[in-house]
């Protein structure tokens, strides 16, 4: 090795320090050696000579190598610790290396040292430097989350900004059809801005908490639509399931469709009602349960051949999720739409 390191011996019979000195020398070890034979002497010259490594006894009068390896581990823990001894079996040796020392050299063959010296710091080069890897990539990795938490951020300010555009323009509707076209649209801006809000918050960052959201959805759809309590009662039975984006988005605006439907159309003439929303998986299979006490569909009614744009819209999200949906309408109206997640696609 070129560059010249520190040896820290501690050793209390000075022949025993000058033989590894003197087997270091032999080698062409360029090196700076002290010598410490006590706790505080060793805990000093931890801290003031810093030593490349560490060439430690197993025992001596009034300490011992153990003690100083748990110190060494502490305070310099990335420096080498070879146990040099005469008294330690391989037993012994082989348990020193779980409790983290570097390496160990009989005393009655030195020639051993040089080696395992060049071993031991080649090691902590090596570790040094993927430390210092991984520390970037930690770093690269924070700068990373920042950037899709800003971009979440912007895209549900974006889908709010539409949403409040649309809102705008709708004071300037006086045509009611047209009226509920724009709220319509409006809504699902929203549920889709609200998705973004809720991956902006979560520490996953691809993935969220959708039986929270499920609750705020149905809470903000309530209140657009200025219904009473006392009214519709809403029965909200959802799990604490974690869905991506890729199946969140589209599950997302079949909530928004189905709930807007049942508040629109299940309830004329300002009768009373409850809907009920259950959300839950089994082994991989999720599903969606939206059903209300309504007037529901005419027997007749086909899902799969409306001519309502929300229905339809329904239909295309189901097959986006590779899902399966069934209506029932018998007393009142059941949505069942069942699905396994799709796996997410992000590339950032």
């Amino acid at each position: 090795m070129e560059e010249e390191i520190k040896v820290l011996i501690l050793k209390d019979v000075q022949l025993d320090a000058e033989l590894m000195e003197y087997e270091m020398r032999r080698e062409g070890l360029k090196f700076l050696s002290k010598r410490v034979e006590t706790e505080k002497d060793f805990i000093r010259e931890l801290d003031e000579f810093k030593p490349d490594v560490i060439l430690a006894d197993h025992s001596l009068p009034h300490f011992d190598g153990i003690s100083a390896l748990e110190i060494a581990k502490k305070s310099s823990s990335h420096t080498p610790f070879i146990f040099v001894s005469g008294k330690i079996g391989h037993e012994l040796a082989v348990n020193m290396r779980k409790k983290g020392a570097t390496d160990y050299v009989f005393k009655n063959n030195l020639i051993k040292l040089v080696p395992a010296i060049k071993r031991a710091l080649t090691e902590r080069d090596e570790l040094e430097e993927l430390m210092s890897s991984r520390n970037q990539l930690q770093e690269a990795l924070k700068d990373k989350e920042v950037l899709i938490k800003e971009i979440h951020h912007r895209v549900k300010n974006n889908f709010m900004m539409i949403s409040n555009l649309l809102e705008l323009q709708s004071y300037y509707i006086k045509d009611k059809v047209d009226f509920d076209l724009f709220r319509d649209s409006k809504r699902r801006a929203d549920s889709m801005a609200l998705i973004h809000e809720k991956l902006y918050q979560s520490t996953d960052l691809k993935r969220i908490e959708f039986g929270e959201y499920i609750q705020d959805l149905t809470t903000d759809i309530f209140d657009t639509y200025n219904i009473s309590p006392d009214q519709i009662k809403l029965i909200i039975n959802v799990e604490d399931i974690m869905l991506n984006i890729n199946t969140g988005i589209p599950l997302g605006l079949i909530i928004n469709e189905l709930l807007t439907n049942s508040l629109k159309y299940a309830f004329p003439d300002d009768r009373n009602g409850i809907i009920t929303i259950i959300f839950s998986k089994t082994d991989d299979k999720f599903t969606l349960i939206i059903k209300d006490d309504g007037i529901g569909f005419p027997q007749s009614f086909d899902l799969k051949n409306t001519e309502s744009l929300g229905l339809e819209l329904v239909n295309n999200l189901t097959r986006q999720i590779d899902g399966v949906v069934e209506l029932d309408y018998v007393d009142g109206t059941e949505f069942r739409i069942t699905f396994e997640e799709l796996k997410y696609k992000g590339n950032i």
